[in-house]
């Protein structure tokens, strides 16, 4: 029984299968050149599908799509294309596994795999490397860009991995 992460952005998605709180495999799927929701959709599913862990999914977590944009700085129309994206991700794979796809704030989640959501004085990525890297050796699924430096995608799997790792149960 394995559960699937996900953080999706109009340009990065990140990913992260696991089951009974170990990694599987985890990434993040570059989207950028995609033109169109749809295609870009389709490019993550693509990409989802091949990954030898897709068969046994049972539960699919997706951080919530609007939660990042409380502070005031993205343009209406980025939020409006994030909307369209991931409303779009959702049903294709609502359709494809036949079971709800669980919208989950990042904040919940951060309570809920951390303990604590955030720590005053300190930004939410920071926060989320620091506390995955305390939990995990993740060295083997991080990339580097093509200088030799940690790419910055990589936390979006690790929001991806944040998604994987979230219990319902704690919260109902």
């Amino acid at each position: 029984m394995v559960t699937l992460g996900l953080d999706a952005s109009t340009t990065c998605v990140g990913y992260a299968f696991t089951k009974d709180k170990k990694i599987l495999d985890m990434g993040f799927i570059d989207i950028k050149k995609e033109t169109t929701p749809k295609d870009k959709v389709q490019k993550v599913l693509e990409f989802i599908n091949n990954n030898p862990y897709i068969e046994e999914v049972y539960d699919i977590n997706i951080e919530d799509n609007l939660s990042g944009f409380a502070g005031g700085r993205t343009s209406q129309q980025v939020i409006i294309k994030l909307a369209k994206f991931n409303a779009i991700l959702c049903f294709m794979l609502e359709e494809m596994f036949d079971f709800e796809v669980h919208s989950i704030n990042p904040m919940t989640a951060r309570k809920n795999v951390f303990g604590k959501a955030r720590v005053k004085g300190k930004k939410a990525k920071q926060f989320v490397q620091e506390q995955i890297e305390k939990m995990y050796n993740t060295k083997k699924w991080c990339k580097e860009t093509t200088r030799g430096n940690w790419d910055k995608r990589n936390i979006d799997m690790y929001d991806g991995l944040v998604m994987s790792l979230f219990e319902k149960k704690a919260w109902l």
